[in-house]
């Protein structure tokens, strides 16, 4: 099946010559002669490719781009431009076109133009069909999870299973054969109310008590034995449901839902009695730990659509980039090469941070404790950030509260975490177009069991309504350029850190991110699984 491309320029002999080039290329053509026919056609046909001119008589090319890619944003298009309008170029590629080739137009040029195109339009799809698995595999798990919790629910499917232990009443040993395999606590009782057998499991945590008394396993019916579930139900001649506490063999108690059924002989007179006791708390950490699974496999879905939005936004950066950095060589124009290799090193860098942002929302692991000097950490941190903080112009002020000590913390996990208020620091002054300087000061306070951090800005500031969803997981306020999880993330280790953060913000007069760490996190506080990120 044909491509289909759709050709805009106003001179009739171009689009005579491209037409005869690309229907021989394998594209069927669909031509106009000026932007709006173009965007009436591209309406009509929806075409993958459009390959415009950038001066067009009425609605020109940089306006048909806007207008495609408002309408169906994975349009590939390609300018075609003359020697003179490189600034338009350019303004094509921040608009989102795929590439720009100038006239007259180099066969070879166009055809490599158009691969990238079509590159383009392959990732998109494979993205799309690794996006429809996942989601699929997250059904498939959705369902999984909802059968585990019905297997869970295991007082609403004991009806089922008494009846077919009825059906074994003649065959004791065949029932056991059965039930062993269960995971509650099993027994069969006589109407002498003696157990005359029961699962493993049951002996397991009960102890060996085939030939002992229905009571003894409980804790409050020792006194009262004749009101035990077995003594009902042998009394009533009906199954019995109850809560009761049981006692293990080694004296620790535990609530249990006991649910017993009388098994009758082939006259109908009750003979025996099955029962089942389940650990309430077991099924309580079931449910758990399945409400925390169903949460994590609907986050890990809306972190694809999230990073793949940024994702899509940095390839755009690395494209512009990459042809800045070609176009200033070939030219031998070093200020736009070195302008260019600049833009590709904040898509890398950016990219960088994509990446550990998702490594750590998929892998949780356990904080690898050390002695830190806080001094140390802190010059490290600014370090790092000083070179962005540089290219915008932005004054660091710093104020240190000696002696500053030391503090227990994974420091390979935290430095990222601050890491990201800095970055959003300077992000925030570099937004900021109302002064003519900006200033960042962090603080490192120092009490007797506690480090205090904290980042002020004089930047845009937030809202309280961006306040408030600042630490959610996905919320972004850098549309397309950020993936939501940098400040969730920066929470959650904080968090694990045993510490807090917290942040005051006014729109227009700037952000203070304060963080209180404790110096060392008692050890039963270490050992405690981290709080969900789900």
């Amino acid at each position: 099946m044909k491509n289909t491309l759709l050709l805009a320029d106003d001179e009739e002999g171009i689009r005579k010559v491209l037409g005869i080039t690309l229907a021989d290329a394998g594209y069927e053509v669909r031509t106009a002669e000026n932007g709006l026919d173009a965007l009436r056609l591209f309406r009509e046909t929806c075409p993958a490719i459009v390959l415009t001119d950038i001066k067009m008589p009425g609605m020109d090319g940089l306006e048909l781009l806007r207008q495609i890619k408002a309408e169906r944003p994975e349009t590939e298009v390609i300018m075609i431009t003359g020697h003179g309008d490189m600034d338009l170029a350019v303004e094509s590629l921040k608009l989102e076109a795929t590439d720009f080739v100038t006239k007259p137009i180099n066969d070879d040029v166009l055809a490599i133009a158009l691969k990238r195109a079509q590159e383009r339009i392959a990732m998109r799809r494979q993205l799309r069909e690794h996006t429809d698995n996942l989601k699929k595999l997250v059904r498939k798990q959705a369902a999984r999870l909802v059968e585990v919790e019905r297997l869970a629910a295991v007082g609403q499917a004991l009806e089922g299973i008494s009846s077919a232990f009825r059906g074994m009443a003649g065959d004791i040993e065949g029932g056991i054969r059965f039930f062993n395999e269960m995971p509650c606590f099993v027994s069969v009782h006589d109407r002498d109310l003696t157990v005359v057998s029961a699962n493993s499991l049951y002996e397991e945590r009960l102890g060996d008590l085939v030939g002992r008394r229905s009571w003894e396993i409980y804790a409050d019916r020792r006194d009262r034995p004749f009101t035990c579930p077995v003594a009902r139900t042998i009394e009533s001649g009906q199954g019995q449901r109850s809560q009761e506490t049981i006692i293990y063999r080694d004296g620790s108690q535990y609530l249990v839902m006991v649910h017993t059924v009388p098994i009758r002989n082939g006259r109908g007179d009750l003979e025996l009695v099955l029962e089942f006791a389940v650990d309430i708390s077991e099924v309580g950490r079931l449910r758990e730990e399945l409400h925390s699974t169903q949460g994590r496999l609907a986050a890990l879905g809306l972190m694809v659509s999230s990073v793949s939005h940024g994702v899509k936004g940095i390839l755009t950066g690395l494209d512009a980039g990459v042809y800045l950095a070609r176009s200033g060589l070939s030219k031998q124009d070093p200020s736009q090469a070195a302008e260019g290799l600049d833009t590709v090193g904040q898509m890398v860098e950016r990219l960088r941070q994509v990446v550990l942002d998702v490594l750590y929302f998929a892998k949780e692991r356990p904080l690898s404790w050390k002695t830190v000097d806080v001094r140390r950490f802190a010059e490290h941190l600014l370090e790092a950030s000083a070179p962005k903080m540089r290219k915008h112009a932005i004054e660091l002020i710093t104020e240190w509260q000696e002696p500053l000590g030391q503090m227990e913390a994974d420091e390979a996990v935290l430095t990222p975490a601050l890491f990201n208020i800095l970055e959003n620091a300077v992000d925030a002054c570099a937004e900021d177009r109302n002064r003519s300087i900006h200033r960042i000061t962090f603080r490192a306070g120092s009490q007797p069991e506690q480090v205090v951090f904290e980042i002020v800005d004089n930047g845009v500031g937030m809202t309280p309504a961006t306040r408030e969803k600042i630490f959610d997981m996905f919320y972004s306020s850098k549309g397309r350029s950020g993936t939501g999880l940098g400040l969730f993330i920066a929470r959650q280790v904080i968090h694990q850190h045993g510490g807090t953060i917290r942040v005051d913000s006014t729109a227009g007069a700037g952000s203070c991110f304060r963080v209180q760490l404790p110096r060392v996190l008692p050890h039963t506080e270490k050992e405690r699984p981290p709080d969900s990120l789900r």
